[in-house]
């Protein structure tokens, strides 16, 4: 039972005040005496006005006592937590985050002797409850998925077997859990609705707070426990370019595990090591010179684990051999020290024409001395710097033909006019180009030309774009809307890191691997001139070994036309996947592969304490967890009691009317 207001009590003061009428109540009372009939009226009127006299047991002072009571509780607004389903809309929220595909080990699992095999997910028990503490339901049910996007799958059912068919559907979400906006969501859906409630149905893993979401309705926490959590996580994993790879392994249930790390690359088991952890425990392991490989693989095996989305990890060695760079410069010393820094081979050749003559880390190559255009490389370069504007009939033939296929940077405008920035204060947003960089001393100069279409943003001065990057024609591109000389941005020590940090992302266009990323989150993919179509084919990890159908990926429209777009999101399910394009004269296109991994917090083992809310403005409190786990509707008891209270001064009335009110 619960209170809705306690300012109700305040009417309990009624109760002696009634006991005080009573008390000052004149009384008369037969006393027979020998005397005239004057002297016992006279009596009589001395007698009743007597003041503190003895209570005596009157029905009706009882029952008015009583009703005061009663309607003194009634004022407070007394429930009952009832069972779900006694009657208001309910709106189920279901936890399907990515801790929820945990095994839920009970009995002989929970001891160890039970098969991970054979014993359900915290999502297989939260669905039977779900359908058991709904079954008695008489009126309308929503059903919200709490997932990285919050989404209602059945809204005031009252179809039983639909109902079945939306709790049967869930399904795990191994991306950043909304939590806020799934209830947020819930809330809204619940306002409006008579008697309506909230019913959250979770492990208690929770990475964000609510106890500053106002809620418009009471809601509730149903627990689904699991005993014993035990898993072990690979946290951290990567490869350098000599095969030598290092992990951090943590453990990060309530018993100790031994397990075993073993290295695989492409498929072959490369070298193992076996692990003992403690609960909290993190270890760093260290695997020198493997086979070379262009992907590996980090498992976790031979533990009874129950989370088994984070038993996997994927590295990607470095692309082999050194990256070409053709720079198309009329000369900048510190832009080739900068490149040749970066472990770049460079190849330098003047756009003027007085100086044609190719050079390759300082060193000359044959060439036409004051040809009209520059000979072409004698390899096709990886990146191509350009310092100015590419002349026009470089834009055809094989120079267009060259420039089309690499990664290109462009420094400067497309001209020499050109204003300085009122405000030079400079704004920088995350991005590879710009890791570990702040850029707020060096002068930039004077901002030329324009930022071509379709780039980002990533430097701006004083709102305007000085450094952009992004994909042209299917290949990435970095512009920087400033002449180098103009500035001292050379001078400074950042300008190596800015120079090394451009390379390798522009060099990252050449296929291999995409990195690490959580599910759902925004991946850039270079996306392949002509290419119409692309899929995410799943290759290693859990998506593979549960039969994870290939994910199309997303269109935009591109000059009018179909075609992958270059931000995709990254695939639901972890694991190793391929972004293969597809599309006329595109059977050689680069792949690109990307580990995907689950939310990091997920790995954690659930809080013993329940998520706790903001105070709910006119309704009452939810019960503590203790009762949740068996009461969880609100049976209002005010309309009854009333109807008591009405009761009770109808029997006051019949009983005064029959002359025993003395």
């Amino acid at each position: 039972m619960g209170i809705g207001s306690w300012a109700g009590l305040w009417f309990a003061l009624g109760i002696p005040a009634i006991i005080l009428m009573y008390l000052f109540k004149r009384k008369f009372i037969d006393t027979p005496v020998a005397s005239h009939l004057l002297w016992r009226r006279v009596l009589e009127n001395t007698e009743a006005n007597r003041p503190w006299q003895k209570l005596r047991n009157r029905l009706v002072m009882w029952l008015q006592l009583l009703a005061a009571a009663v309607l003194a509780f009634a004022l407070m607004r007394p429930f009952l937590w009832a069972e779900a389903g006694t009657g208001g809309h309910l709106v189920i929220v279901a936890d399907v985050s990515a801790s929820m595909s945990s095994i839920s080990r009970t009995g002989d699992a929970a001891a160890g002797a039970g098969k991970a095999d054979d014993a359900q997910t915290r999502l297989d028990q939260l669905k039977k409850e779900v359908l058991a503490d709904t079954r008695q339901s008489t009126d309308g049910l929503t059903l919200i998925r709490m997932g990285s996007q919050p989404q209602v799958t059945a809204s005031g059912s009252e179809d039983r077997e639909s109902w079945k068919q939306a709790v049967q559907s869930l399904s795990p979400d191994y991306g950043r859990t909304a939590y806020r906006e799934a209830l947020s969501l819930a809330s809204a859906v619940a306002e409006g609705q008579k008697d309506a409630r909230i019913v959250v149905y979770t492990d208690g893993q929770w990475s964000e707070r609510t106890d500053d979401l106002p809620l418009s309705v009471p809601i509730e926490i149903h627990r689904v426990t699991a005993a014993n959590d035990q898993n072990a996580s690979i946290e951290q994993f990567g490869v350098d370019g000599s095969g030598r790879a290092v992990g951090v392994i943590a453990n990060t249930g309530g018993t100790s595990l031994e397990v075993t790390a073993e290295l695989s690359g492409d498929g072959r088991s490369l070298n193992s090591q076996r692990v003992t952890l403690k609960p909290g425990e993190r270890q760093t392991i260290r695997f020198d010179r493997a086979a070379s490989a262009d992907v590996y693989r980090l498992s976790l095996t031979g533990a009874a684990d129950d989370y088994a989305a984070d038993d996997d990890a994927f590295a990607f060695p470095e692309i082999g051999g050194t990256v070409k760079v053709l720079l198309l410069s009329d000369g900048n010393l510190f832009l080739e020290k900068a490149l040749q820094l970066s472990g770049a081979e460079v190849t330098r050749l003047s756009l003027s024409g007085d100086d044609s003559a190719a050079k390759t880390d300082g060193k000359a190559s044959s060439g036409g001395e004051q040809a009209k255009m520059p000979p072409l490389p004698e390899q096709q370069p990886d990146l191509v710097v350009v310092e100015g504007s590419i002349p026009e009939g470089m834009r055809s033939g094989e120079w267009g033909r060259l420039l089309s296929e690499a990664a290109i940077w462009t420094i400067g405008g497309t001209g020499t006019s050109g204003s300085q920035p009122a405000d030079q204060r400079v704004e920088i947003t995350a991005h590879p180009v710009t890791r570990y960089l702040s850029l707020t001393e060096p002068y930039f100069g004077t901002l030329t030309g324009e930022k071509p279409a379709g780039l980002t943003n990533l430097v701006t001065i004083g709102g305007r774009p000085a450094i952009a990057a992004g994909t042209e024609q299917g290949r990435r591109s970095l512009w920087f809307g400033f002449n180098l000389q103009s500035g001292d941005l050379p001078l400074n020590s950042e300008f190596p890191v800015l120079v090394n940090n451009a390379v390798s992302w522009l060099a990252g266009g050449r296929g291999g691997g995409l990195g690490r990323a959580t599910a759902g989150a925004a991946v850039e993919v270079p996306i392949a001139a002509g290419a119409e179509q692309a899929v995410w084919k799943p290759l290693q990890g859990l998506a593979f070994e549960t039969n994870r159908s290939d994910i199309p990926a997303e269109q935009a429209s591109v000059s009018g036309k179909s075609a992958p777009s270059a931000s995709q999101p990254a695939p639901n399910v972890p694991g190793l996947y391929a972004f293969e394009q597809i599309g006329a004269g595109l059977e050689d296109a680069p792949v690109y592969m990307l580990d995907v991994r689950p939310d990091a917090s997920e790995s954690a083992s659930p809080s013993e304490a329940d998520p706790t809310f903001a105070p709910t403005e006119g309704a009452a409190a939810a019960p503590d967890a203790a009762q949740a786990g068996e009461s969880r509707g609100r049976l209002p008891l005010t309309i009854p009691l009333a109807a008591l209270v009405a009761a009770i001064m109808l029997t006051e009335w019949g009983v005064y009317r029959r002359g025993r009110s003395i």
